[in-house]
């Protein structure tokens, strides 16, 4: 399988194979949320990621859509930064500045505000495919050919740590100050314990595992979803992983953690929440996907994907057995 048809396999069912569902997929519900928010938000919008710092709310998407709200998602306020630009990922850094990823190997760099976007190019020829901001603010991008990608000036120079292998990285993710984690295609699993001045291959993720998402909680436990509906859960930082039932066996494209819970986001709208080593349906949305979830303090799960999706969902606790 060559490289460009991998990346059209895997990235597709993420963010474009549900276009054709967007016209017929929306509830009256979304449509009276739409409604009341203008033209802020549309039904033809596939959002991909969402981030927030302790003021505003930040959305981003295809067709260089970034949508953001100053007053706890009651309102949006719409921008196109480039309607060529396909943002796949967000990040909010220490500092409360956010950073998008774009396909077309950029990132888009707002301040606390998220009211003006610059762009800045990704120094490679790999395709970007996940971003993170780190404890310091260094961004970090990976992506094809075993791409990663930091820099500690917001874009606007790039070390180059990539392998150089035939392999698609697709998150990243820094768990404190100095552990983070990569993983990819083939079950490529890479960690740093010194914040990423260097990283080391672990032992893969079995069955050559595709990860749609990663999250870990800390540098021990760990989960990550992929093809199948498929979850996989370590606790001994990756040397050793077992499989948790999805009850709903839908592809689950996102991982976050809300308050002392962790949620999987996936198509259909569904959201699960672990409990007790199980996962259970809780509120979802009706919607083809959801991509991304984003904890929101005090408030609920900040959540995005398909059909224009942009909400926050409170998932009641779940019972103790």
């Amino acid at each position: 399988m060559t490289r460009i048809h991998r990346l059209l396999t895997r990235i597709v069912p993420l963010a474009l194979a549900h276009a054709g569902l967007l016209g017929c997929s929306a509830s009256a519900n979304l449509a009276d949320v739409v409604a009341t928010q203008g033209a802020s938000v549309l039904r033809s919008d596939q959002f991909q990621s969402a981030v927030a710092n302790s003021n505003v709310l930040v959305a981003v998407g295809a067709n260089g859509v970034v949508v953001s709200s100053a007053d706890a998602g009651k309102s949006w306020t719409r921008q196109v930064v480039d309607a060529g630009a396909s943002l796949i990922g967000a990040a909010v850094c220490p500092d409360g500045g956010f950073v998008a990823l774009d396909f077309g190997r950029r990132v888009w760099i707002a301040d606390a505000a998220a009211a003006a976007w610059t762009a800045r190019p990704i120094t490679t020829q790999a395709t970007p495919l996940a971003v993170a901001c780190d404890a310091k603010g260094q961004l970090w991008v990976v992506g094809s050919e075993s791409a990663i990608l930091s820099s500690a000036d917001r874009g606007a120079t790039w070390r180059d740590a990539s392998l150089g292998e035939d392999q698609m990285f697709t998150t990243v993710q820094f768990v404190d100050e100095v552990h983070g984690v990569i993983t990819g295609e083939f079950g490529n699993f890479l960690t740093t314990r010194d914040g990423g001045a260097s990283w080391q291959p672990g032992t893969p993720i079995p069955n050559d595992f595709y990860p749609y998402s990663a999250l870990f909680t800390d540098p021990q436990t760990g989960w990550v979803s992929g093809l199948a509906g498929t979850i996989l859960h370590t606790t001994d930082g990756g040397a050793s992983w077992r499989k948790q039932p999805n009850p709903t066996g839908a592809p689950m494209y996102g991982l976050a953690r809300h308050e002392d819970r962790v949620y999987a986001l996936g198509a259909n709208g569904l959201v699960l929440q672990l409990a007790d080593g199980q996962w259970q349906p809780v509120e979802g949305r009706a919607a083809p996907y959801l991509r991304s979830g984003f904890s929101l303090e005090g408030r609920g799960l900040l959540v995005a994907g398909g059909a224009g999706t942009l909400d926050i969902v409170s998932p009641t606790p779940a019972t103790s057995k």
